[in-house]
């Protein structure tokens, strides 16, 4: 089950997820970040993209538990509904339904409590959105605590910051004990295939 919380709710409650807003007279958007220790960027050994996804949800459930923690909250970083791109490209409609299927309404644009056990299906289909552009914001995600804040990207690699030094302490031990795997070029490519590109990936309207 995904628990749903009140959007402004979210940020007041967790002020490290990071936020975005588009600025009219600039003509650009704004970023409102936290202040982290260290940012990391992980990823998982898979051969295909479908089989990455399984692991990496129950790599992050697997983090979550070692934080001490028995849920996440992911939060979209711009003031747009999750599932404001509903009955649009077939791409990522059975995603879109999943979070339908949790009772994710239209107009829903706030945060989602997602416990360790529902996360391996929920981290599948939020990759595919992400994969895809089927979810127009950022959405990243943090612990209860708010030792860490992360979002999967396009590739399906995790970018993750740290709070603090005992935080950062902490996540280094339980990625050592994990499947989880440090990039050293933070400039993430398309491991899956020979080319750039992004199959199924649409163009952001």
């Amino acid at each position: 089950m995904l628990i749903k919380i009140d959007r402004q709710e979210a940020i007041n409650k967790f002020p490290i997820l990071p936020l975005r807003h588009y600025d009219r007279k600039k003509d650009e958007d704004v970023f409102k970040s936290p202040k982290v220790f260290a940012n990391y960027v992980l990823t998982v050994p898979s051969k295909s993209y479908k089989g990455h996804q399984k692991l990496l949800g129950t790599q992050i459930a697997y983090l979550a538990k070692n934080l001490g923690s028995d849920h996440l909250v992911f939060l979209g970083d711009i003031d747009i509904a999750w599932l404001k791109r509903l009955d649009t490209y077939e791409n990522f409609q059975e995603a879109l339904q999943y979070l339908v299927g949790n009772k994710i309404g239209k107009r829903f644009n706030g945060a989602l409590k997602v416990a360790i056990s529902e996360l391996p299906s929920f981290i599948k289909n939020l990759s595919w959105l992400v994969r895809t552009n089927g979810i127009l914001p950022y959405v990243h995600f943090t612990d209860p605590g708010q030792n860490i804040v992360a979002y999967i990207c396009q590739y399906g690699n995790v970018h993750i910051s740290t709070r603090s030094k005992t935080a950062d302490k902490r996540f280094k031990d339980i990625v050592s004990k994990s499947q989880f795997t440090y990039l050293t070029d933070t400039n993430c490519v398309n491991k899956f295939s020979k080319s750039s590109a992004i199959k199924g990936r649409t163009i952001t309207v």
